[in-house]
């Protein structure tokens, strides 16, 4: 497999097969004259091999030379790689044979396995993989003098050390060699560098030959020298100046030959050769384990005290983790930027994250084991162990979720080296470098999802008036004079091709948001969430306070005050317009609204992002500690005072715990949450907590700021103990009444109450009971805390205008709570209810209810977690049924405003059934047609179950993102009248109540079952319907909603006898079939066609007419009751009795007559609609076709149409009158009944 990485052979003729062990030791060979070569050309004073003097810059490469170095780097790690493979495949075939120590007997002619495993030590034996990685990092290619000063330099230390021990001495001078000025700490940079096509295969090579060893000897013999660790400090800046160099220079050179510009792409050429390093960087994070990790991980020499006192007592110094040493994580931090190519940065976070794992990963310090080396713990803890078990062979956290997402699990790692990596990546400059590009993305990609809202807005706005003008000059045309009919406003169609360049221009943007911004977001957020999962408390609670000040104030609490400040001191009066659902609700929905409303003059894109990175955080981070001082910012009642706040001064990291047994735990989130310990002290000992400690003056302290108050706040909410923090220093949080301004719309807040609805149902749904009961209701603040008290006393400043927010409900919906139950839990239960249905105006002014089913998510979900939650939802539920149905039930009065004369004089009743029984639904749909139930199986039963409707819809972030996109424009239809508009507004409004009803209904009855206590996570549609059997889960156009059935009364209006056929089948009304009477009743004469598939409805063939192949039938129309019914002449009767043709409801019919003047035949024709939610439809009849397939259980409303003639006009006429009538009677009986089953 690994021959694909590779590059191809340049030459295609087949070579004569080698020994391997000669064809290694040739590249060896001629890699060193390749190397001696260039060197000697390079210090040649008589040829310029470089692009600049005393600058870095590439050599001057000969083509032949250069293509020879690729191909004998290639070409010798492959030999390496076969060797290894082959030797090792041999050992697993015969277990008796030696893995090494058969060297001495080898020959050329040798083809056993000691010969292959000869090649890959003889590969090692002449540290080729040195030599590579001084190719690669220009080692080799520097002037002589500057490694003679570096090695005298070296020589000097050599010397000083050589009176201690001379086996040291020679181990300094070797690790002090030229290469060393490669490691961190040196200032020195490379001059002269190889092209990046030799470095590219260099590092790929060294990566190629690492991944694919396949014994751990073998691996050992490659990090063993630690040359790897001057590959891992690569001076990729160098190479950036050099290529920088050369493109500035190589337009002079154009000596034939050489390496020109032509062959150089600066951009190509870099980032490649940053890929493959990262690759290589990956590789070898992917090789480290209990075994290796010494190659890896490096502890400070002991100094001469330290040293003497090993010889003497033979016990290991004591180690100063603040000096440890970690290459290959160092490395990868620096590629942790936003600025660098994703795939880098992600890659490198792996490592960063691979690394982190392998602290968490292993057993306690147990306190009786022996025979290890000596370990200095925290001073914070002040304790000393000289012994620590390197071989605990326990059972301790296999189990671990994060070992279980490593598909390659490593082995524990003894207690020593998880503790030297905590202290290591916990460092706080390091945590810094690890969390800063994550909050650094995040706020850059704030900043352009606010862009593109701004964007979108602006659109809108822009479409709004284009909109207003085709309604003015639709108006002004139906007005003019009959003379000039076709004149038409002459910037009409200027208009409307700016209409279509908008909403081409705002398709883009949506396509820009959806796909690239918002995916963005949510991946910065994952890799946030993956380094919280690693579980390192000290790590996690740095990132925690670094999170507030980058992201969380001035991306999320700052942009949503100031918005509800601009719109406080706006001067357009929405901050002060009543509530549309107030005490006045019917006269505020009557009244007419004047076109200005759309003006906006805030701008509120940064406070939509701001409630889009609310809803993110809680869908995609579960870290508690995180989301619980996040929920205590944003909801708890009270806020303490930031600028009074000191700062805590960690100098010393906190990394362990010990147990009262005496074993000593890394500091985890499992051990935090297992047993049950609070390990989260934000740089306070438990000695020393709710005292802060001064500023510290290294750069190296931990600092925190905002973690530690908001950890108190919050431990106070959830114990009700005594507060740590003064009175003085509480005021209420503005910023939960900012959330609860833009929940239940109040305060000029109504444009983000939608996406605020999201973030709450994201926070409702995610947390456990204690928590929303004790940190957003507040149960536990002390009574000497008064909510009240201090409103008075910390008024702030900046909210000068008085707001409806806490009365959002009547105060007749109020008085019957329970004087136990929390002022808090009522301010936030109210706007949830407010939020679950409003009103919103269209274009013309018009009102119309909107039912949103995410915050019935969020008050379901409540409910089903605190029943005190329930209880005071259901009366504010009831109160907003009682509104909204009072708002449907003056439908006719608002629809009279907007008629013409003729309408004007219809029946309110009248009006009230066109609502609900024509298509004026959102996609011409009736409102039936917004419901689901399952029809049944055979004749005798209708229905299995009953009529069911969405209730809830689950809050995803997919949604969230649609509804910040979505196009109010797209719903206003150009050149409709206003009386379709107003028909149009009221259908809508009607859907909304009866989904509010249904809800009403679900929230009273009692769960079957409860939410057990979870792990945090947020609860899906699929969970609740769990907790009551009659509910189920509907999945339509990535929608996951929650249906329940429908109250009683809009069921049997909307299913029964008014609309069923097959449901009044009983004892008072006929079947087809039967013989009804006809004495007394007024019968019409008239003639049907009869299709093959109706013959067998029709008995009586001498009524039957066979005219140019189509057959008609003698039939008389008659009504009977609240149905319409065909008849045929029975045989042998005198006409006094007929039998049922057909039948069908008189409520779902429609009767138009066409005037057939113009054919030779007096005969004249009434053309019969019928509107049916069976399957099968009345006799006769021939449904329209659709290209619209229902899925399972969906309702859809059939239409089949009948053709009735008659021998003349006045025939016709007098049959239509009366079917009209009858019709118009039985529609307005129904609209009556409807209106009475409104709460009014």
């Amino acid at each position: 497999m690994f021959r694909q990485n590779f590059r191809k052979r340049s030459s295609p003729k087949k070579q004569v097969e080698r020994h391997p062990l000669l064809e290694v030791r040739e590249c060896i060979d001629s890699l060193n004259d390749c190397i001696s070569t260039t060197r000697e050309q390079l210090h040649d004073p008589n040829r310029d091999l470089t692009w600049g003097h005393n600058e870095t810059s590439y050599i001057k490469f000969d083509a032949n030379m250069e293509d020879r170095i690729v191909e004998l780097i290639r070409r010798l790690a492959e030999l390496a790689v076969q060797g290894e493979q082959k030797y090792s495949s041999q050992l697993n075939k015969d277990e008796s044979s030696d893995s090494f120590g058969k060297q001495s007997n080898i020959t050329l002619n040798d083809t056993s396995g000691s010969c292959d495993n000869a090649v890959f030590e003889y590969f090692c034996e002449m540290n080729v993989v040195s030599i590579i990685i001084n190719i690669a990092t220009g080692v080799v290619f520097q002037d002589p003098e500057e490694e003679t000063n570096i090695l005298n330099q070296n020589s000097l230390e050599f010397e000083r050390n050589l009176s201690t021990d001379t086996n040291e001495a020679v181990t300094s001078l070797e690790s002090s060699s030229f290469d060393r000025s490669l490691r961190p700490g040196s200032d020195y940079k490379p001059t002269k560098l190889p092209p990046t096509r030799i470095a590219i295969q260099a590092i790929q090579s060294i990566s190629i030959v690492i991944q694919n060893v396949k014994m751990s000897t073998s691996l050992y013999l490659l990090l063993s020298n630690n040359k790897v660790n001057d590959l891992i400090n690569l001076p990729l800046d160098a190479y950036a100046a050099a290529e920088k160099l050369h493109l500035t220079t190589s337009h002079h050179t154009s000596a034939e030959g050489l390496r020109g510009s032509g062959n150089h792409d600066s951009t190509t050429d870099i980032s490649e050769l940053t890929n493959i390093f990262v690759t290589f960087l990956k590789s070898l994070a992917m090789k480290m384990n209990r075994e290796t990790l010494q190659f890896y991980l490096s502890y400070p020499a002991a100094n001469q005290e330290d040293k003497n006192l090993k010889s003497e007592s033979r016990k290991e110094p004591e180690i100063d983790f603040k000096t440890v040493q970690f290459p290959l994580y160092e490395r990868a931090l620096t590629f942790c930027n936003p600025d660098e190519d994703p795939f880098v940065r992600v890659t490198a976070m792996n490592i960063c994250l691979n690394t982190l794992r392998l602290a968490t990963d292993g057993d306690p310090l147990s306190p009786d084991s022996s025979d290890v080396a000596g370990i200095v713990i925290d001073d914070s803890l002040c304790k000393r162990w000289t012994e620590m078990d390197l071989l605990s062979g326990s059972n301790y956290n296999d189990d671990r979720p994060d070992r279980k997402s490593n598909p390659a699990q490593m082995s524990k790692l003894p207690f020593r080296e998880r503790l030297a990596i905590s202290h290591y990546v916990c460092e706080p400059s390091r945590v810094q470098a690890l969390s800063a590009g994550i909050f650094t993305q995040l706020a850059s990609l704030c900043g352009k999802l606010g862009e593109a809202i701004r964007s979108m807005e602006h659109i809108d706005r822009a479409l709004s008036v284009c909109f207003l003008a085709i309604d003015e000059s639709r108006k002004k045309s139906s007005h003019a004079i009959e003379s000039e009919p076709e004149k038409t406003p002459p910037n009409i169609e200027g208009v409307k091709k700016k209409i279509e360049a908008l909403q081409s221009k705002r398709i883009k943007v949506v396509k820009r948001f959806l796909g690239d911004l918002v995916s963005d977001f949510q991946d910065e957020l994952f890799l946030l969430e993956d380094i919280l999962k690693v579980g390192l408390v000290p790590l996690n609670e740095q990132i925690i306070e670094m999170m507030f000040p980058t992201v969380i104030y001035p991306l999320v609490l700052t942009p949503l005050h100031n918005f509800i400040r601009q719109n406080a001191r706006s001067d357009n009066g929405r901050a002060n317009e009543p509530n549309p659902f107030g005490e006045n609700l019917a006269k505020h929905m009557s009244r007419p609204v004047s076109r200005g409303t759309f003006t906006v003059e805030c701008d509120s894109s940064l406070a939509k992002s701001a409630l889009f990175v609310i809803a993110s955080i809680f869908h995609f981070i579960s870290h508690k500690e995180l989301l619980h001082l996040l929920l205590t910012v944003l909801l708890h009642p009270l806020a303490p005072e930031l600028s009074n706040a000191a700062t805590v001064s960690q100098p010393e990291l906190d990394i362990v715990y010990t147990t009262e047994a005496g074993y000593t735990h890394i500091k985890t989130d499992e051990l935090h949450e297992k047993r049950d310990l609070s390990l989260y002290k934000f740089g306070r000992s438990d000695q020393k907590k709710g005292k802060r400690q001064p500023h510290g003056n290294s750069r190296q302290d931990c600092i925190f700021v905002f973690s530690p108050i908001l950890q108190d706040m919050f431990d106070w909410s959830m114990t009700g103990q005594t507060c740590e923090i003064p009175p003085e220093n509480l005021k209420p949080n503005r910023y939960r009444r900012t959330l609860l301004s833009c929940l239940s719309g109040t305060d000029g807040m109504a444009e983000l109450q939608s996406l605020a609805v999201y973030a709450i149902d994201a926070i409702v749904s995610t947390l456990g009971r204690d928590v929303l009961d004790s940190v957003i209701f507040g149960s536990r603040i002390h009574e000497e805390i008064e909510f009240t008290s201090l409103a008075a006393e910390q008024k702030d400043c900046d909210e000068s205008t008085t707001s409806d927010s806490t009365s959002v409900v009547s105060t007749s919906a109020t008085s019957n709570f329970s004087s136990s139950m929390s002022n808090h839990m009522i301010e936030f239960v109210a706007s949830m209810c407010v939020s679950i249905i409003n009103a919103t105006i269209s274009y013309d002014g018009i009102w119309s209810l909107r039912y949103n089913p995410v915050a019935a998510h969020a008050i379901y979900c409540a409910s089903m977690i605190d029943y005190k939650v329930k209880d005071t939802a259901v009366k504010f539920i009831r109160h907003r049924q009682h509104q909204s149905g009072k708002f449907v039930h003056q439908t006719p009065s608002r629809l009279g405003m907007y008629s013409n004369g003729d309408e004007k004089e219809i029946d309110s009743d009248l009006k009230m059934d066109k609502v609900f029984f024509e298509a004026f639904c959102d996609g011409d749909s009736f409102v039936v047609e917004s419901m689901i139930r399952k029809q049944g199986a055979s004749a005798e039963s209708l229905w299995d179950g009953p009529g069911c409707i969405a209730v809830a819809k689950d809050g995803n972030m997919l949604q969230l993102a649609k509804q910040i996109c979505e196009d109010i424009s797209a719903k206003h239809i150009i050149g409709h009248d206003c009386e379709e508009a107003a028909y149009r507004c009221c259908a809508n409004s009607a859907v909304s109540h009866i989904q509010l009803d249904a809800f009403l209904k679900l929230l009273k009855r009692k769960p079957e079952r409860k939410i057990s206590e979870r792990e945090i996570g947020y609860i899906a549609v699929e969970t609740l319907t769990r907790c009551i059997s009659e509910t189920m889960v509907s999945r339509k156009n990535g929608h996951h909603l929650l249906i329940s059935p429908l109250s009683e009364n809009f069921s049997r209006l909307l299913f029964e006898e008014e609309v069923s056929l097959t449901a009044n089948y009983n004892g008072l009304i006929p079947k087809p079939g039967d013989v009804v009477k006809l004495v007394g009743r007024k019968p019409f004469p008239c003639v049907c066609e009869v299709t093959e598939e109706n013959q067998p409805l029709v008995t009586d063939g001498v009524a039957c007419v066979v005219a140019e192949g189509v057959k008609w039938q003698s039939l008389y129309l008659v009504m009977l009751n609240k149905h319409m019914v065909l008849t045929e002449p029975v045989k042998g009767d005198s006409g006094g009795y007929g039998r049922v043709i057909t039948i069908c409801p008189l409520a779902c019919l429609m009767a138009e007559s066409y005037d057939t003047q113009e054919n030779e035949s007096s005969a004249q024709r009434l053309l019969l609609t019928h509107f049916s939610l069976e399957k099968h439809i009345p006799g006769l009849f021939i449904a329209e076709k659709s290209d619209i397939s229902p899925e399972v259980d969906d309702i859809r409303i059939i239409r089949s149409c009948l053709d009735i003639w008659f021998e003349d006009s006045n025939s016709a006429t007098k049959a239509h009158k009366a079917l009209c009538s009858r019709i118009f009677k039985a529609r307005i009986e129904r609209g009556k009944k409807i209106r009475e089953a409104l709460p009014h």
